[in-house]
């Protein structure tokens, strides 16, 4: 359920063609706010209300499933953030003026304005580029949004996904960028990755091209908790963090299929095979491992130009008789070895 649908439930709700459940829902939490009064606003300061709320009751599912895991409580059902709708679009009744921040007096010089959020859906069949504050550079995803801050903080860079997207981050030590879903936190300070996390999706997927990122999972609605949530991991170039929150399971894998990153000819005139080993290790930013032992007197010649990593890989196997697999984002050849002269 996205700020979308919530627009939708409130405006049923207003033109009267909500269904009685969802109208009693409305009312009780507009009731349970507080209705004495309305607050006279200009529609960006509605829209920074609407957002406020918004982020408050994600933080409190959040937080109350952190603290009681097997306590669904009503901020996890559909039905009662449809309720919540009204409370985050009308911005009027009295519980919204604790969301708001206080009126301070006027000072002569500069002073500071309230975070105000863009929220930016890609309802269009084709990605669409952003440019953040920092001037970070995001493609946005068809069926996908975003939402930041107009301008970030001095400690960090906080953006709300739920889709995919891709990320080309501008390098800040000091301020550390952070990509939300309700999955996972991916937080990097200055790297190129695609985050993946549909509504409905079963995996979430954070995919590094440069740079490194650290995931962390976090805890979802809609899952069933049994253990404790895994560690966070550093995914590298090639690499990919994958996260199954009903599984509670978060695993580094390689890329399907992995860019060279290095440049290299891959033409083999009689050379051991432990170098070609080396060279695709280096090329390709993937630790390979193998026996250099049983493969010192293995040489091949070869020119692996115009393939993929597996293909040349594949190509190897196939010269030795040797097979490899993927374990942990590394690959593990397997070679008989080869007499010595």
């Amino acid at each position: 359920m996205d700020q979308t649908d919530l627009r939708d439930i409130l405006e049923r709700y207003q033109q009267g063609t909500c269904t009685a459940e969802e109208k009693r829902l409305v009312e009780n939490w507009y009731q349970a706010l507080g209705n004495e009064r309305e607050l006279q606003l200009t529609p960006e300061e509605q829209e920074t209300v609407r957002l406020n709320l918004w982020n408050r009751i994600a933080e409190q599912t959040i937080a109350t499933e952190e603290d009681n895991p097997e306590d669904r409580s009503w901020l996890a059902a559909p039905a009662a953030r449809w309720a919540a709708a009204a409370v985050l679009a009308l911005g009027l009744g009295l519980g919204a003026q604790q969301f708001w921040p206080a009126a301070k007096p006027k000072v002569a010089g500069p002073t500071t304005a309230a975070v105000q959020w863009v929220v930016y859906p890609n309802t269009g069949q084709q990605v669409v580029g952003i440019t953040l504050p920092d001037s970070s550079r995001v493609q946005l995803s068809p069926g996908s949004q975003l939402k930041y801050p107009r301008t970030f903080g001095a400690k960090q860079r906080p953006v709300y996904l739920v889709g995919k997207a891709f990320f080309k981050v501008q390098r800040d030590t000091t301020r550390p960028f952070q990509v939300y879903t309700a999955q996972m936190l991916t937080t990097v300070l200055g790297t190129s990755f695609t985050v993946q996390a549909y509504q409905g999706q079963k995996k979430a997927v954070v995919e590094v091209k440069t740079g490194r990122v650290r995931v962390s999972p976090r805890v979802v609605a809609n899952a069933s908790v049994s253990k404790a949530l895994p560690a966070a991991i550093v995914v590298l170039p090639n690499q990919q963090a994958v996260y199954s929150p009903e599984r509670q399971q978060l695993q580094r894998e390689l890329v399907a299929q992995p860019v060279q990153l290095k440049s290299q000819s891959f033409v083999f005139d009689d050379r051991p095979v432990p170098e070609v080993l080396t060279a695709l290790e280096q090329a390709y930013g993937v630790h390979i491992v193998f026996d250099s032992k049983a493969l010192a007197n293995c040489t091949v010649t070869l020119a692996l130009r115009n393939k993929s990593l597996y293909g040349k890989l594949d190509v190897l196997c196939k010269t030795l008789g040797a097979t490899y697999e993927e374990v942990n984002a590394q690959i593990l050849f397997h070679g008989p070895g080869c007499q010595g002269s």
